[in-house]
């Protein structure tokens, strides 16, 4: 479990990313995101650079994603603390003794916040 909280910060074109190096999503795609992992719908949301790995380690000789190196997002983790909540598994790692409550902090200077989204916050429960 350890290993899927390795990353501490977003990578160099997290979608969540407040810089200007961001990759474009499909519009919405990044509130969808926040929406399910603030309500729960969702209890992760991994990096996108370790689902798709060069190797294709995370993926079935027929292309099927079956996660064996996956990371958490300390982007979409650090959006949804600044949204007031933790993530489901950042909360389950968090309690127990994973990692510490301060996991993440080193990605929240760097990522969008609550004013950069419109979040549907009936959804969200914010």
């Amino acid at each position: 479990m350890k290993k899927q909280f390795a990353l501490r910060k977003p990578c160099s074109n997290c979608p969540f990313r407040n810089d200007g190096a961001a990759i474009e999503l499909q519009p919405g795609r990044k509130e969808g995101i926040i929406d399910g992992l603030l309500s729960g719908e969702q209890s992760t949301f991994h990096c996108h650079k370790t689902v798709y790995r060069e190797d294709g380690r995370n993926h079935d000789d027929e292309g099927n994603y079956r996660p064996v190196d996956v990371c958490q997002c300390p982007g979409a983790a650090a959006v949804a603390r600044k949204f007031g909540r933790d993530t489901v598994m950042v909360q389950v790692a968090t309690r127990l003794g994973v990692i510490g409550h301060d996991h993440y902090d080193a990605a929240i200077p760097s990522t969008v916040g609550p004013n950069d989204l419109t979040i549907n916050r009936d959804i969200a429960r914010v």
